[in-house]
């Protein structure tokens, strides 16, 4: 609810980039127009992502978890940040954004990508990737849960959160060492000349495989800004179309605006399921969760430098979603014989639970706050 707040006061202090998208019929157009934006920026990004990983000899689970995941969480970390340093807003602002977004990204970016796989044989991730992936995810959650449950965030608690995330990329830089060592020389032409011909397929320039390190990193800049300026554009029609039509805040909130921001999320995943690439497209969900609970939250809570009042009653129904939402998806991704679209309507029907939760709290049939 308080990222709302927290934009309507940019509107107000004359802060937002688009302040003058302020009636229905305009937020309905750049809607449109900003989600054709970003479909653009995050296919482009998800191409040079493929380039760049094949470029330094990452795997695809480890790209996913890392290149893909960052990029695509940069919404999220620039709205923690901005809420921190301008408007010294934080807990509010950040413990449902990034919730929102986390069941969202563990839940239906999967399905997604199961339903755009198109394989005849049943999509199967690394189940080593799973493991790792999920294992992290859990810590990452239960250190979130009791740092709430203490009733403030701290410096010290953002920094076991990074810290974290720190054994995760030594944990990938690992893996990717030793996949490096096994990769024969015949393993990395063919992954060449698959990507060259994925990419013929889509368009691309045939020199766009041989592209330098320095335009490759301007693409990647490009690409984030321009979905992070959609994202913003996006947020803001949001919000107009809510206060028209009188939609709960909480909703905007917790669902709209934390699906909004898991637009790029949701892209390069499905593209990334679409070409065949599983573990990137499941990966790159659960490495965006990752680094959005551990980065996206304890990067602020250090430059806060201060204590910051969290309510634990007000949060521990959407920490059990997150839980179940990990569980379900870790369930439905380790199975032996791979994952149907028959099996993917299970996470819609968690996600839907969820819904049914957010709106029986907007509308006061379900409390807020268990513990009160």
């Amino acid at each position: 609810m308080t990222i709302i707040l927290c934009k309507l006061n940019i509107i107000e202090e004359g802060y937002c980039l688009f302040s003058w998208i302020s009636n229905i019929w305009i937020a309905l157009v750049m809607l449109f127009v900003m989600a054709w934006v970003i479909n653009q920026a995050s296919d482009k990004l998800g191409d040079v992502l493929h380039v760049l990983g094949l470029k330094l000899n990452i795997p695809n689970s480890v790209r996913g978890a890392t290149f893909d995941a960052i990029a695509s969480s940069f919404p999220e970390f620039s709205t923690a940040m901005i809420a921190v340093i301008v408007y010294k807003e934080f807990a509010d602002v950040g413990v449902p954004t990034i919730a929102g977004s986390g069941i969202f990204n563990i839940l239906l970016i999967p399905m997604l990508s199961i339903f755009a796989y198109q394989g005849t044989d049943k999509l199967k991730a690394d189940r080593s990737g799973v493991y790792r992936d999920m294992c992290f995810y859990t810590i990452s959650i239960l250190t979130l849960v009791a740092t709430t449950y203490l009733g403030k965030f701290t410096p010290i608690s953002g920094i076991i959160l990074i810290c974290i995330y720190a054994g995760y990329i030594i944990t990938l830089y690992l893996q990717t060492k030793k996949y490096r060592k096994n990769l024969t020389l015949g393993e990395q032409i063919a992954a060449t000349a698959e990507l060259k011909h994925e990419l013929e397929e889509e368009g691309e320039d045939e020199d766009f495989i041989d592209m330098p390190y320095s335009k490759i990193f301007t693409v990647i800049a490009i690409s984030i800004g321009l979905l992070w300026i959609s994202c913003d554009a996006i947020v803001q029609s949001a919000i107009v179309i809510s206060n028209t039509f009188n939609i709960p805040t909480v909703l905007v909130s917790v669902i709209i605006l934390a699906a909004c921001t898991s637009i790029p999320d949701t892209l390069l995943s499905v593209k990334s399921a679409r070409l065949g690439d599983a573990d990137g497209a499941v990966s790159n969900a659960v490495g965006s969760n990752i680094f959005d609970i551990c980065i996206c939250l304890g990067f602020p809570m250090i430059i806060a430098g201060k204590e910051i009042p969290v309510s634990f009653g007000e949060n521990i129904i959407i920490f059990g979603f997150l839980l179940l939402s990990m569980l379900t998806t870790a369930g439905l991704l380790l199975k032996k014989d791979g994952v149907s679209k028959k099996d993917a309507s299970i996470m819609a029907i968690v996600y839907g639970l969820f819904i049914l939760y957010v709106v029986g709290v907007s509308i006061g049939l379900i409390p807020l706050n268990f513990l009160a």
